[in-house]
């Protein structure tokens, strides 16, 4: 038995191996073994070590008969012809024979992968399963796989630990790219009252460049409410070369994303100096004056600092961004101001916005390389979608720099349904541009849950047919969605051949163990209350947390919300609101089964304890929002106040199940927007007491 064939003798083992051959007869394993290496790195023996122990080996010194041996030698020994040039950086062989393993590779990145490997095996045979003899030879179908985790709330509260478990994560799913968002703004969405704007890291030589974030919510476990002002830990710590180091232990390196031109308020209003600017001079509060030398000068010191503190001796990836360059909402005091980030002063207005978006890509790649940015990459929609920069001359000017292969673009796009024609990295590679392809993995997990598993796999069968390079998904983490970090990382290691999103999803599952099934029926009942019933959308607190010049502000809430929830025609809105809320219930006890199941693996764990809290976060908003739409349309009846307060009781306890089991970073997140309609509730409760005007509307 060989190939894909060979996967299903190896129980949890994720991705699925290129190649399985039996070999006849079964191990003969311990869990007490002699590791032996041969020019295998301290870092790579480091990490391998680290990886047995967590798959429950130990490794001792005395040990003669069970023997793990690691050896790096010359690719000359091997037969690689039928791995793709592009992979043989992380090219393994695997063989178990009786009680000695061997793992040969030509690379030390390839020392890792069958440590990983060779992990998931010891864990299924610490579980009871007996291997048998075998040869894995394998290899990735694309040489960039990871993740970008965007800075929004989670990650700005994430702490070294938090990072570092995320790079054991992707690790483990063979995973070897972690973008982390060093600065990015959102001028339209005010969730905690101000400019939605986060930087990562200090600005040396800008003390004045930094935000602090603000929340308040309701705690049910301590019964309390909190009031915090904090700043992101990776900034005031500073923490980012660390992680930068303990992915370099675990195969996995960290990319740097710096918002360039587009999603940027805050360092333009704090420097007013390198803001896009009216055509008298004066600063907008939004974008980049791009053409302007004393802006160029701030952003080479700025990026210059970010490699030379952070990736000393250069670093293979710098993401520029470049996206969205749009008009957006750049003042505190006034939510109704629309202003464009193009800048119109007199430096600027001698080219076109197009060729001075040009020039400065050019000259950020230029500048960028020359710092030891081996590969710059930047989001393909300015160039595509939007300005239609993506041309012959563009490509032939970064080749007259000799930049061309320095330039790799980053193909967005979102939707479950269907791709767009204006994103596809076979645009990019006609011109002789490299591309990676970035699906969505996980995102909203502050506000709901978001399933995007169907664009995993058509933008990863997008850039397997286009001959993309790299898949890195635009996110955040939560274990929640690992089934969907997962399903990336198999169609990125394995191919299109490791079978439909669902088949891919169930290989995975198995590292539920007896939960599998049960874990898998939760799943779909979560998606069933999340995707079929219309009149939750509008429930999410989130969603009003936006300005818009046509629109009051601040939203009223859940005022707007019931607005449109009663303006529904033909649809029966509390009755769908309770259905939603029986199958998130379902959904909800469901996981908490499958999170109690004696032996289960951290990551597996956590994974179902987070979607519960997804659950409980549906089944309390869902209950609430059909009690409050039938208290609304009608005259409040005697017994409203008391049913009210059992409706809070209820959901103060759906709140409890989100704090208890959603990560700890983005808990807080996920709390404050719950917190606003409890608030509410206690509002419309001291209303309905009085008996007098019941407010709509959280004063």
């Amino acid at each position: 038995m060989s190939g894909f064939e060979g996967r299903a003798v190896i129980p949890g083992l994720f991705p699925d191996p290129k190649d399985v051959t039996l070999t006849g007869g079964n191990t003969d394993l311990s869990q007490d073994v002699r590791l032996v290496t041969s020019n295998v790195l301290p870092l790579q023996r480091k990490a391998m070590r680290g990886v047995l122990a967590e798959a429950g080996v130990r490794v001792v010194a005395n040990k003669k008969k069970y023997v793990i041996e690691a050896i790096v030698e010359d690719d000359s020994g091997f037969d690689l012809s039928d791995v793709p040039e592009k992979a043989r950086e992380e090219y393994y062989e695997l063989e178990l024979r009786d009680s000695v393993v061997t793992m040969r590779t030509p690379t030390q990145m390839g020392a890792l992968w069958a440590t990983q490997t060779l992990g998931a095996i010891f864990k299924a045979f610490t579980a009871g399963y007996v291997p048998p003899n075998m040869l894995i030879r394998d290899w990735p179908s694309l040489p960039n796989r990871g993740i970008f985790v965007e800075n929004k709330w989670g990650p700005d509260r994430m702490k070294l630990a938090d990072w570092c478990l995320l790079i054991d994560r992707l690790s483990a799913l063979k995973m070897n790219r972690l973008g982390i968002g060093l600065y990015g703004c959102w001028g339209n969405c005010r969730f905690e009252g101000s400019l939605t704007e986060f930087l990562q890291v200090p600005v040396p030589g800008h003390e004045e460049l930094r935000k602090e974030h603000h929340l308040r919510w309701y705690s049910p476990d301590f019964s309390r409410w909190n009031d915090q002002t904090y700043l992101a830990p990776m900034f005031e710590e500073n923490f980012l070369a660390e992680v930068v180091n303990y992915g370099k232990e675990k195969g996995v390196t960290v990319i740097p994303f710096v918002n360039s031109l587009g999603h940027n308020t805050l360092i333009p209003r704090l420097f007013p100096a390198v803001s896009a600017k009216d055509k008298d001079g004066t600063p907008r509060g939004v974008g980049y004056s791009i053409a302007d030398p004393a802006t160029r000068q701030f952003i080479e010191a700025f990026y210059t600092s970010i490699i030379e503190r952070y990736f000393p001796g250069g670093t293979d990836y710098f993401h520029i961004q470049m996206d969205e360059v749009w008009p957006d909402y750049p003042d505190p005091a006034d939510p109704h101001k629309v202003v464009s980030p193009w800048c119109e002063a007199p430096v600027s207005a001698k080219h076109t916005n197009e060729e001075n978006l040009r020039d400065y890509i050019l000259w950020l790649v230029s500048m960028l390389t020359a710092k030891g940015v081996r590969n710059v990459v930047m989001w393909n929609d300015q160039l595509t979608r939007h300005m239609q920069v993506l041309n012959a001359s563009f490509v032939r000017a970064l080749e007259k720099a000799g930049l061309k292969n320095r330039l790799i673009l980053h193909w967005w796009w979102y939707s479950n349904e269907a791709l767009d024609e204006r994103t596809h990295p076979k645009l990019g590679a006609k011109l002789g541009l490299d591309g990676w392809v970035a699906p969505m993995t996980c995102y909203f997990n502050w506000m709901r849950y978001d399933y995007r598993r169907p664009n995993v796999e058509r933008m990863l069968a997008m850039a397997h047919s286009e001959g993309a390079s790299g898949a890195v998904s635009y996110a955040v983490h939560d274990p929640g969605y690992t089934d969907h970090e997962a399903l990336l990382a198999g169609y990125a290691w394995s191919g299109m051949e490791a079978g439909s999103m669902d088949e891919v999803q169930a290989r995975w599952a198995e590292c539920f163990g007896s939960g599998k099934e049960a874990y898998l029926q939760a799943t779909d009942a979560l998606l069933k209350a999340t995707s079929q019933y219309p009149a939750l959308g509008p429930c999410y607190h989130y969603t009003y947390t936006y300005c818009n010049k046509d629109l009051p502000w601040p939203r009223p809430y859940p005022g707007e919300a019931l607005d449109k929830l009663l303006a529904m025609k033909g649809v029966n809105v509390p009755a769908q609101l309770r259905e939603a809320a029986d199958l998130a219930r379902q959904a909800a006890e469901g996981f908490a089964g499958v999170a109690a199941i004696a032996g289960l693996g951290d990551t597996a764990k956590a994974a179902a304890k987070s979607l519960r809290a997804e659950a409980a976060r549906v089944e309390g908003l869902a209950s609430v929002f059909a009690f409050l739409c039938e208290l609304r349309k009608g005259k409040p009846k005697a017994g409203a106040a008391d049913a009210c307060a059992e409706v809070r009781t209820q959901f103060v306890e759906a709140m409890r199940v989100v704090e208890l089991n959603k990560p700890a970073w983005v808990a807080p997140a996920c709390l404050y927007s719950l917190s606003v309609l409890l608030e509410f509730l206690d509002q419309l409760h001291g209303d309905l007491k009085a008996g007098g005007k019941v407010r709509w509307t959280l004063a």
